[in-house]
């Protein structure tokens, strides 16, 4: 090795220079084939990496967004189902509906004379359930239980509705109403079931 830089060094100053370069030239070459190239096939690989986590990731996005709209639209649907089968129930369940019509005849100041539920009649998609109802009260009265009933969550017509004067009034002068009519509700006609449903 001492003999080989004892020559390099009487060499001429253009030779040394040379020489000189094309070891630099020689490290370059062997630096990039082992290093440079290695490393720039990673750089690759890691864009193509990041180009792939990237649409990934965007997919992703895409279908949490579509997955929220559809959650937003199930829980939309569920609450409408739930006003629905409010407004037609699935069952008859009378005696909360005679219970909602006794409570708001109380709170229009009526006095219930009767109330009697009548045979279900069955048509496609419902059957209908008419309760005969008699009541009492001043005019304002039977049109606040009427506005009342109306605002009810459940579907109920009123029916034949006839009213009458009776002879004596109350103790406020007005005259006394008598009202016969029929609250006809209705329930969901589910193929499956038969009866009366209550």
């Amino acid at each position: 090795m001492n003999e080989i830089l004892r020559k390099l060094l009487r060499l001429k100053t253009s030779v040394k220079v040379g020489v000189t370069a094309g070891v630099i030239v020689l490290i370059a070459v062997v630096y990039y084939m082992l290093f440079y190239m290695d490393l720039q096939d990673q750089i690759k690989a890691g864009e193509v990496q990041q180009r792939n986590l990237v649409a990934e990731k965007e997919t992703y996005e895409k279908r949490k967004k579509e997955y929220l709209v559809y959650r937003n639209e199930l829980t939309q649907l569920q609450q409408e189902q739930r006003d629905l089968l409010k407004a037609l129930p699935k069952r008859a369940e009378i005696p909360t509906f005679l219970s909602s019509i006794q409570e708001q005849a109380e709170l229009a100041g009526l006095e219930v004379l009767n109330l009697s539920i009548e045979s279900e009649s069955p048509a496609e998609l419902y059957v209908r359930i008419p309760v005969r109802i008699e009541i009492r009260g001043s005019y304002h009265t039977i049109t606040k239980f009427f506005k009342n009933v109306a605002d009810l969550p459940r579907i109920v017509n009123v029916e034949n509705l006839a009213l009458s004067m009776e002879k004596s009034g109350d103790e406020s002068g007005s005259p006394r109403l008598h009202a016969r009519f029929y609250a006809v509700t209705f329930r969901y006609n589910d193929q499956g079931q038969t009866g009366g449903g209550t």
